[in-house]
């Protein structure tokens, strides 16, 4: 590790070289990970179970815990509360944490922008600014005062996990392992476009649940509106999901935003189900989120929904229709572009 690192980011084997490296012994690092990512502090002098020459090559080595990471804080009246991130690089980023009741779940980035360029997407239209590293997608679980409520973590904010698999593979170690967040695999889930030698990756050890970005069943269509689609198919996404079956209790989902009079009639719902056909899958339906970006879009009206929905169930799928939050904030799926809002506005 270089100098003015943090440690955030590291993972256990990483952090045992260091300790290592100057001489320490190695077993005080999983009580390090635990501390840092598990009870979650915020200063070394928090610790108590560790040599106090110890903690001060820390302070010295990597300066304060989590670094330099800021973020900006904006709630919402739906419950919602959009976070923009700043961190060392100079990157801006967001999350959105989302209070449900007992699901207290946290939507975090793993790109600051995003190449896939999705028609409907804001966070396409602002072009890619760079990838995280581990230390910032896990730091945005970290940093925000409701750390330790959240049981829910989606991989679903800005960015394709896929095309920064190196620092997002680390990111879901720290996040599962016992000597990290501790987090059930089974409740974190990954959204991906689908790229296809990202998700052979994956299903080789999935670390969590999965979710497939559709939209829509015809190549031609889903090409217009995620030109993915032309080097990475959803045939052949669906081919490789059906060579290498999510084991359970891990569950795969299709995401699918609903564009008013684009993706919703019989035609759409018949072809997805002949799609997915001999998978064990659920169905998301997003109802588009307005912006500025895409004003050739518009929601769905009730009508579309209820029809589109009776359709499949006439096929047999099983879907949820998922309620929008952080609309206000401007935080909503497919709204995320790493910009301030005004306060005044809300």
């Amino acid at each position: 590790m270089q100098k003015g690192e943090t440690l955030v980011g590291k993972d256990l084997k990483q952090v045992e070289a260091w300790l290592s490296e100057l001489g320490f012994p190695t077993h005080y690092g999983v009580k390090l990970t635990g501390w840092i990512y598990r009870k979650r502090i915020q200063n070394y002098a928090d610790i108590n179970d560790i040599p106090k020459h110890i903690l001060k090559a820390l302070k010295d080595e990597f300066g304060e815990v989590r670094g330099h990471i800021g973020y900006e804080r904006y709630p919402g009246t739906d419950g919602s509360v959009k976070y923009l991130f700043t961190n060392a690089q100079g990157q801006h980023y967001e999350s959105i944490f989302m209070d449900n009741g007992k699901r207290k779940t946290l939507c975090v980035s793993t790109q600051a922008g995003c190449r896939m360029g999705c028609r409907f997407c804001m966070t396409g239209s602002i072009g890619f600014k760079g990838n995280l590293d581990a230390g910032s997608i896990v730091g945005q679980l970290l940093a925000i005062p409701e750390s330790k409520s959240v049981n829910r973590l989606v991989i679903m904010g800005m960015g394709e996990p896929f095309d920064n698999w190196v620092e997002v593979s680390q990111a879901l170690e720290i996040l599962t392992s016992a000597w990290g967040v501790a987090f059930g695999r089974s409740n974190i889930t990954l959204s991906t476009v689908g790229i296809l030698d990202g998700l052979e990756r994956f299903l080789m050890n999935p670390p969590c649940n999965l979710a497939i970005s559709l939209h829509s069943p015809f190549p031609y269509e889903r090409a217009l509106l995620m030109p993915s689609e032309v080097k990475n198919p959803i045939s052949r996404v669906v081919d490789i999901l059906l060579k290498h079956p999510i084991p359970k209790p891990l569950r795969l989902s299709f995401e699918y935003v609903a564009l008013g009079g684009i993706n919703l009639s019989e035609q759409h719902a018949k072809a997805v189900c002949e799609l997915l056909k001999g998978l064990n899958y659920h169905i998301n339906i997003i109802p588009w989120n307005e912006h500025s970006a895409a004003s050739e879009f518009r929601k769905p009206t009730p009508v579309e929904l209820e029809n589109f929905t009776r359709w499949l169930n006439q096929h047999g799928a099983l879907w949820t229709i998922r309620q929008s939050r952080g609309n206000e904030v401007g935080a909503a799926c497919g709204q995320m572009a790493g910009k301030r809002i005004d306060l005044k506005r809300i």
